[in-house]
């Protein structure tokens, strides 16, 4: 192992070895705007932007595909897990000007595992939840303080794309003093550690004051900054101009019952709406898998869709 090699890790390791086992080539890049500054790498992260997350995809597999020449099939098919899923549906959409650059390739289709769909329609879905726990006047469960972390740290990475893609965004109306100060520290930590630093913040306020409860934690402003004209502007250049596109290709959109990210009644109704605008999806839901279960409780879908696609 070199010295710029770093090991896998995470949900997605028995996943790649199941599609290297298959003889498919993966290839896995960072995202735009990720990495070490130290190596020269501008900050610039497009989170959920469609046209940077689309084509950091399509232009790797043209560079795979440059690269290893006759080796390859020039057959790709995008696949990624949860923000990759959001990618992979994105890369999609450009799966034409990847063939126009380079016509060896031959795109088959896309795999997206517990993409976040609709952004603002799961904010009302999760601040709901919230809101319901925080008056039930009892002790939060862990699972509602994982969902109150989540409500918190993620929008960070959309706060940082937005204002660096040009939105005019004011981070002062998204977050209260807390969040605020974390974002201003912490905007280009990795979601591993910025959801401890918002966690441990999070049981620091509750344990204050027996009146705090979720929802009075000086975070994001609830469901509140959906109504915010940059922001609606963004998910609707982004995110909305996906889901009301007609992508080419079958998708198979695999998520879990327990996925507080994907809420059910959310998934549907986007997966609906892109039905009704021609996309060929098959919806896989594994019972009880949560976010990170995805890739190995989905995995006899995937290698079964992979068998078809690549044939």
């Amino acid at each position: 192992m070199s010295s710029d090699t770093v090991p896998w890790h995470g949900p997605n390791v028995a996943l790649f070895a199941a599609v290297l086992g298959m003889g498919i080539v993966i290839v896995a890049p960072d995202y735009e705007g990720l990495g070490d500054p130290d190596r020269g790498v501008i900050e610039g992260h497009g989170y959920y932007h469609l046209s940077s997350e689309g084509q950091s995809m399509i232009y790797a597999a043209v560079a795979a595909q440059r690269y290893l020449g006759t080796r390859l099939s020039g057959q790709w098919v995008p696949a990624g897990w949860s923000e990759g899923g959001f990618a992979a549906l994105a890369a999609a959409s450009y799966a034409e000007e990847a063939s126009q650059v380079d016509p060896a390739l031959d795109y088959r289709g896309t795999i997206t595992l517990a993409p976040v769909p609709d952004v603002p329609a799961m904010n009302q879905v999760l601040w709901r939840d919230i809101r319901a726990a925080a008056g039930s006047g009892r002790e939060p469960t862990a699972h509602q303080i994982d969902q109150l972390v989540f409500a918190n740290a993620e929008t960070i990475y959309f706060t940082r794309t937005q204002r660096l893609a040009g939105y005019d965004i004011d981070p002062g109306q998204v977050y209260g003093p807390n969040m605020l100060r974390i974002y201003q520290d912490n905007s280009r930590a990795c979601l591993t550690d910025l959801n401890r630093l918002v966690r441990q913040d999070i049981l620091n306020y509750l344990r204050d004051d027996p009146a705090h409860r979720l929802d009075t934690y000086p975070g994001v402003r609830g469901d509140a900054p959906n109504a915010l004209p940059e922001n609606q502007r963004f998910y609707a250049e982004n995110q909305g101009r996906l889901e009301n596109s007609t992508l080419p290709g079958s998708i198979l959109w695999l998520y879990g019952t327990d996925d507080i990210t994907s809420p059910a009644t959310v998934t549907y109704a986007t997966v609906n709406k892109m039905l009704i605008n021609g996309n060929d999806i098959n919806l896989g839901v594994p019972e009880g898998a949560g976010h990170y279960d995805v890739p190995v409780d989905g995995l006899p879908l995937i290698e079964a869709r992979l068998r078809q696609l690549f044939t």
